[in-house]
């Protein structure tokens, strides 16, 4: 499990929130997930230095991640031809 950093915008003020994930998308998804958060600037991981800028608003990946089922993760399984 990886920890990320990311600066967000929540109510129209800009501040830094972590979250945990195996993966980069994952920590996307974390944020995108928070219905609060409106912007996602900037996701770095803590324990490899890597950063990604973004800079963008979230709402239209938030409505598409509202559009796929609460359990997507039960139809992907790790290791499956």
């Amino acid at each position: 499990m990886e920890e990320y950093i990311m600066d967000v915008e929540i109510d129209n003020e800009r501040t830094t929130l972590k979250t945990f994930s195996r993966t980069v998308e994952g920590a996307v998804d974390n944020i995108v997930k928070m219905q609060g958060v409106q912007k996602l600037f900037n996701i770095g991981n803590v324990n490899t230095q890597e950063t990604w800028e973004f800079d963008e608003d979230i709402t239209e990946l938030r409505n598409l991640r509202n559009k796929l089922p609460e359990n997507i993760e039960m139809f992907f399984k790790v290791g499956e031809n």
